[in-house]
C-alpha cells in the first residue's frame, strides 16, 4: 500500500514536528510516546495523509477523516511496502551487519560500486527495523544495487529484518562486545550476528576471518570469503602507514594479489579492514578498484576523523565506542609520529554487568601508549579512583577547556554517542 504513495512522489514521516504540507504521517508506537497522540498536530502541519493502526484516537471531522489511512500494523506495512520496492527492483541486495565498521564498509562500497551502477544505500545509521524501510521508502529510486546495514541490539532483530529483505549478499565486519547488556555473550553475538544469512538460500558470505567463531558458524550452502590480518584470510591487510601529508598506504593481498593503494586522510587499521572488505568483494565480482573512487570515499564525519590546529592534531573519534574499536584506534595511533599522545574519553555503554571490566581493559591499555587520559564520567558511574595519568572529568565542558589549553600534540577523543560528547564536539571543533 505504501509503494503506491511512493509511485505517487509522497515523502513520509514518523515525527508529527517535521511534517510538511504533502508528506505522509506514519503513527508508530514508541518507547516513550504514541504516534496517534499527534494526528491532529501532522494534519495541522500540511499532511495529506496519516496512516494508523488504532482508529480509536481518531475523531476527527469528515473532511480530515478522509486523510486517514487504516493498516493492521504499521510497522508491519513500512517493512512490507518498502522490502517489495527493494525485492522487486534491486539486481543485487547486499546487507551489512557487525559489532563496529558497519557504516564504513557500507561507504566504501557504495564508493567502489557507484562508478558501475546504480547504487543505493540507507542513510547514516538508519539501520533498525525503522530506519530501513524509512530510508527504501523516501530515498530508493530503483537503483540496481542496493547496500543496507543491519543493526542488532537485542536478539531477534535479524531475524525479523532478513525475513522481508532478501539478502544476495551478506557482510559481517567483526564480532565484539558491544550490546552484552542485552545479549550476555560474545557467542550469543556471534550468532544473532549470522542471522543475517537466514533466508538466504544461496550467495555470498564475506566475514571477517580473525574471529574463528565466525568461520565456525557459516552456512556451508553459502560461498564465503574472509578478510583479516591473518595470513589464511582471502584478503589479508599486511600493513599500512601515515604519511606527512595526511594520507595512508596501505599493503594488502586479495586473492592472491599484490596491492597497494594510498587514500587521502588518516584511516584507522579498523577502517581499512572494513575498506578491505569492501575491495575483497570487487576483485570476486571481477570488477577493476579505481584509485580516483578510493581516494574520494567519504567517511562520516567523528569516525577517525583528523582535524590539524597548529601544533595540535585532534582525531574525533566520536560517534561511538567500543573495545575492540578502541584497541584497533589504538593500534593505528601508536603508528603516528607525534607527541606527546592525550586520550579524552567518555563511557562505552550497553556493556551491563562487563561496564567496568572492558573500561579497565581500556585505561590500562590506554596506559601503554598516552601521555595523559582523561574520562568524562559526570556522574562518576565508573568509580575509578585517580591513577597516574588518568584525571576524571565532571563536565563536559572540561573537553572545551582541555582543547584549548593544549598547544601541542595528538589527542584522540573517543566515546559512546550517548554520552554527547559527538554532538558537543560539532560546535567547538
Amino acid at each position: 500500500m505504501l509503494e503506491e504513495l511512493k509511485e505517487k512522489g509522497y515523502k513520509f514521516k514518523i515525527d508529527s514536528r517535521k511534517i510538511e504540507r504533502g508528506d505522509v504521517f506514519l503513527c508508530l508506537k514508541g518507547e516513550n510516546t504514541d504516534g496517534h497522540l499527534f494526528i491532529e498536530d501532522a494534519l495541522k502541519r500540511g499532511a495529506s495523509f496519516v496512516v494508523i493502526d488504532n482508529p480509536s484516537y481518531v475523531n476527527l471531522p469528515l473532511p480530515e477523516r478522509k486523510k486517514i489511512i487504516r493498516v493492521d500494523n504499521v510497522l508491519e506495512e513500512m517493512l512490507l511496502s518498502s522490502s517489495k520496492i527493494l525485492n522487486n527492483n534491486s539486481r543485487i541486495k547486499i546487507g551489512i551487519t557487525g559489532s563496529t565498521g558497519k557504516t564504513t564498509t557500507k561507504e566504501c562500497l557504495y564508493y567502489l560500486l557507484s562508478p558501475f551502477f546504480k547504487t543505493f544505500r540507507n542513510e547514516l545509521n538508519m539501520n533498525t527495523e525503522i530506519g530501513i524501510p524509512l530510508s527504501i521508502l523516501n530515498q530508493y529510486s530503483k537503483e540496481e544495487i542496493s547496500i543496507i546495514e543491519l543493526g542488532l541490539r537485542q536478539k531477534g532483530d535479524l531475524d525479523l529484518l532478513t525475513r522481508f529483505y532478501k539478502l544476495d549478499v551478506a557482510f559481517i565486519t567483526n564480532v565484539g562486545p558491544s550490546h552484552l547488556e542485552f545479549l550476555q555473550t560474545i557467542e550469543t553475538i556471534a550468532q544473532e550476528k549470522m542471522k543475517i544469512t537466514k533466508n538466504m538460500e544461496n550467495g555470498l558470505l564475506v566475514l571477517n576471518g580473525d574471529y574463528p567463531i565466525l568461520k565456525e558458524l557459516a552456512p556451508k550452502t553459502l560461498k564465503t570469503l574472509t578478510f583479516g590480518s591473518k595470513k589464511s584470510n582471502d584478503a589479508i591487510l599486511e600493513s599500512y602507514e601515515y604519511n606527512l601529508n595526511f594520507s595512508t598506504t596501505f599493503y594488502a593481498k586479495i586473492l592472491g594479489h599484490n596491492v597497494m593503494f594510498t587514500l587521502n586522510k588518516y584511516w584507522s587499521e579498523g577502517q581499512l579492514l572494513d575498506l578491505l572488505s569492501a575491495l575483497l568483494f570487487l576483485v570476486y565480482i571481477e570488477l577493476p578498484l579505481e584509485p580516483f573512487s578510493l581516494c574520494n570515499i567519504d567517511i562520516p564525519e567523528a569516525r577517525f576523523q583528523t582535524i590539524t590546529k597548529k601544533n595540535t592534531l585532534i582525531i574525533n573519534d566520536s560517534y561511538n565506542a567500543s573495545y575492540d574499536s578502541f584497541r584497533s584506534a589504538f593500534r593505528s595511533i601508536s603508528q603516528i609520529n607525534v607527541h606527546p599522545k592525550i586520550l579524552i574519553m567518555g563511557e562505552m555503554k550497553e556493556l551491563g554487568e562487563y561496564s567496568r571490566y572492558y573500561h579497565e581493559k581500556v585505561i590500562n591499555e590506554a596506559k601503554e601508549l598516552f601521555d595523559e587520559i582523561y574520562i568524562y564520567d559526570p556522574e562518576d558511574k565508573l568509580n575509578f579512583s585517580v591513577q597516574d595519568k588518568v584525571i576524571r572529568l565532571e563536565n563536559i565542558e572540561g573537553i572545551k577547556k582541555l582543547l584549548s589549553e593544549i598547544k601541542k600534540g595528538l589527542i584522540y577523543i573517543k566515546a559512546s554517542n550517548s554520552t554527547g560528547i559527538y554532538e558537543y564536539l560539532k560546535d567547538i571543533l
